[in-house]
């Protein structure tokens, strides 16, 4: 198969037959829009590492300074952030490092700051840590923006911890280096600690790029824990792996020992992929996955366009739209009619929190083929709603 048609060649029937949860939670009639996974191959340089490792029995214990220093190394180069492989945590996947945050910078009672909508796992991490959460709310009619005198309003002595999520999930919007630099100095203006999820920084579209809040200046640097991973990008969740980074040797010190007897990083296998992840050998492959997703999003802009009641602002990055359906119903009735009527599995709005109603999240990672299929689906179960 030439390279760049591997992206446009998923089939419900194969997708069925393939394992994972995506396909597999729901019945097979039923197309998942719901999980944050790719219906794209895994490239075949990240499945031979993994087999040679396995070759090479690399099974035992085994230290993960390799895949640290790999992961600096891209730090240093992708992100404008001057690492070692002694500022980098390896984590399994980026939600620990929500926890890991709040564990760092708050007591209970203390507030983080979160944004409405947001990744719902973020959330959790505040409810199971008895940390208070202040909603940082971005408008849909205001393209989403991040408003740093909003953020200024929130603050108070008991902020303690800013979650930031860029490129963001659900919203689809990358951050301006203008909001980053104005979040920047309302941080270190008071002394809050930071945690970016970053994990959404190759999926990019028209040509933006991605900043790292903490490339902006050394004090936002030192008061910043920024979290990578590999599954957004490479499809490859079962990995577990992610990794975090601080460049402040305390803080870092710090979580390490809160993480102590708790995470375990990830498995040799993962570790022995990553170096392959992070380098050169895969710049094809992000590549041809934006120009597949940069058709597979105009062509859900189209469909869009013809349904009646429906919007959805411009996809900036992740591949995760959130359109909005002025229907008349709730986001959670609207997911449960979608399902019965249609075989149409989203997620609810709402689990992103209360602006997330009237909304449904879906995941476009997928061939033109079931794309088409999707729409084909939706447009009779909404017309029943009118």
């Amino acid at each position: 198969m030439i390279r760049g048609e591997i992206f446009n060649s998923a089939t419900i029937e194969g997708m069925v037959a393939a394992p994972g949860a995506k396909w597999h939670r729901d019945p097979p009639d039923v197309i998942p829009l719901w999980l944050a996974d790719p219906d794209f191959p895994v490239a075949s340089e990240i499945k031979r590492a993994l087999l040679n490792a396995v070759h090479d029995e690399d099974l035992f214990y085994n230290s993960d300074r390799g895949a640290r220093e790999a992961m600096a190394a891209k730090i240093a180069r992708r992100n404008g952030l001057e690492a070692t492989a002694d500022d980098v945590m390896i984590t399994q996947g980026v939600i620990p490092g929500m926890w890991l945050a709040i564990r760092y910078a708050c007591g209970a009672g203390d507030e983080v700051v979160v944004n409405d909508p947001m990744y719902f796992p973020f959330f959790t991490a505040v409810d199971a840590t008895r940390t208070k959460p202040v909603y940082w709310p971005l408008e849909r009619e205001e393209g989403y923006r991040f408003d740093v005198e909003r953020l200024k309003e929130l603050v108070t002595e008991r902020t303690r911890l800013i979650f930031v999520c860029n490129p963001h999930n659900p919203c689809g919007r990358v951050m301006t280096e203008e909001e980053l630099k104005g979040l920047a100095d309302v941080a270190v203006d008071n002394g809050i600690a930071v945690m970016v999820d970053e994990l959404w920084e190759d999926i990019l579209f028209d040509g933006r790029e991605h900043v790292t809040l903490a490339s902006l200046n050394p004090e936002i640097a030192d008061l910043t824990m920024t979290s990578w991973g590999f599954s957004k990008t490479f499809g490859v969740a079962g990995l577990q792996m992610g990794y975090l980074c601080a460049t402040n040797a305390e803080m870092m010190d710090r979580l390490r020992k809160l993480a102590q007897g708790v995470f375990r990083g990830t498995s040799t296998l993962a570790r022995a992929a990553a170096p392959v992840m992070l380098g050169e050998a895969l710049v094809w492959w992000k590549r041809e996955m934006m120009e597949h997703l940069h058709a597979i999003r105009g062509l859900c802009e189209k469909r869009f366009e013809e349904m009646p009641g429906v919007t959805c602002p411009k996809l900036e990055g992740t591949y995760l739209m959130f359109p909005r359906f002025d229907h008349g119903v709730s986001s959670e009735e609207l997911e449960r009619h979608m399902f019965e009527e249609a075989r149409l599995r989203f997620s609810v709005g709402t689990q992103f929190g209360p602006r997330g109603d009237d909304h449904l999240r879906m995941c476009i990672a997928t061939s033109e083929a079931i794309i088409n299929e999707v729409f084909d689906r939706m447009q009779k179960p909404l017309n029943k709603l009118e």
